[in-house]
């Protein structure tokens, strides 16, 4: 697939598979040794996004374009100007809302709103996803919802500091 990215700063301005089940197989991860997601993460201020690595507090819209096989994609993902309250081992945890919208030679197959928070350590969560995938433009299935606390423990998306 080819994609090209632009970066606008406009939109709202403020600062996909199945679904997650018992009988999904276990994903393959590194082995424990290796691994930075292990310890429970602290969120002081979970709704401020700083990390470079994962600028979307810096950017209000990004568009994808390119194409898979003969069918031209068009991605979208804007930075939505609320915060979803998510409930995880206890906490009450703040996340920035983002809106994902996938087309398809310019009908709509997948819109999904994402919600994401960073660590006191710098590093930024995936804490779910409520998912609506389309067929011929029409609401097909919501395949792909999850939330942290209820299907699961939400996911480091990207570290304080990967390394290369």
């Amino acid at each position: 697939m080819a994609l090209v990215t632009l970066s606008l700063v406009a939109g709202c301005g403020s600062s996909s598979g199945g679904s997650a089940s018992e009988s999904s197989p276990a994903m393959r991860t590194a082995p424990d040794s290796a691994r930075v997601d292990l310890e429970m993460p602290t969120f002081s201020d979970p709704t401020t996004i700083t990390n470079p690595h994962f600028p979307i507090s810096e950017l209000t819209q990004v568009v994808q374009v390119g194409t898979e096989g003969d069918v031209v994609l068009r991605h979208e993902i804007t930075l939505l100007p609320e915060i979803k309250t998510i409930e995880w081992e206890g906490q009450q945890i703040g996340t920035v809302v983002s809106q994902f919208a996938a087309y398809g030679d310019g009908r709509v197959l997948e819109v999904a709103r994402d919600f994401f928070a960073q660590a006191d350590d710098g590093s930024v969560w995936y804490f779910g996803e409520d998912v609506e995938n389309y067929v011929e433009g029409v609401l097909d299935n919501t395949d792909g919802t999850w939330l942290a606390g209820k299907d699961g423990p939400p996911g480091m998306i990207m570290p304080a500091d990967p390394l290369p």
